[in-house]
């Protein structure tokens, strides 16, 4: 899998129906993809107050230490159901993001997400690290879509799209709110 080798050691470890499902460390050039852990809690709930990082979310209300709390459990619990879900990014300077998958109940396919720190905008990271995501999961979980819901108005990511060779498949609605579709294919 060129550039996002799978470290020998596990971040973190979750149990599902068959036994332990091990969240893979990705590495490139730059960035770390983990699995996310309880020190991160301080760094995940700053972000998801952060209202330049989450204009294009959607994610409802600013949440409250209780609400990130949650979605941790949940995005680890998306490891579990799953074998795939979202992972802390971190950079040389420490926490930068997060980055992974997420697949809603009833969707055919899961979906990229990610949420980059605004001190970490402009170094390309959303790109690299969804590079090295879409790479594991695609060779470990061989998907025949992924999809990813942008905002019209969020041209940075649309470009992250382009660049990772998504392509546009229409719009959807999102909690009352009409996303552009993009999807990815082996």
């Amino acid at each position: 899998m060129a550039g996002a080798p799978v470290d020998d050691q596990a971040a973190g470890r979750v149990r599902d129906g068959r036994g332990m499902t091990t969240i893979p460390v990705l590495r490139t050039s730059r960035l770390t993809l983990r699995a996310i852990r309880v020190e991160d809690h301080a760094d995940l709930l700053a972000l998801a107050c952060d209202p330049d990082v989450m204009r294009y979310m959607h994610e409802g209300p600013t949440p409250t230490p209780a609400d990130v709390w949650n979605r941790m459990a949940g995005a680890l619990g998306q490891w579990a159901l799953r074998g795939y879900g979202m992972m802390v990014v971190e950079d040389r300077e420490g926490f930068a993001g997060r980055l992974g998958f997420f697949h809603p109940y009833g969707a055919t396919a899961p979906l990229l997400v990610y949420a980059i720190a605004s001190r970490a905008w402009g170094k390309g990271y959303a790109s690299e690290g969804a590079r090295a995501a879409l790479d594991w999961i695609m060779a470990t979980h061989r998907p025949r879509r992924i999809g990813s819901n942008i905002d019209p108005s969020n041209t940075a990511s649309a470009r992250v799209a382009q660049k990772l060779g998504a392509i546009p498949e229409g719009t959807t609605d999102w909690t009352g709110v009409t996303l552009d579709v993009w999807a990815y294919y082996p």
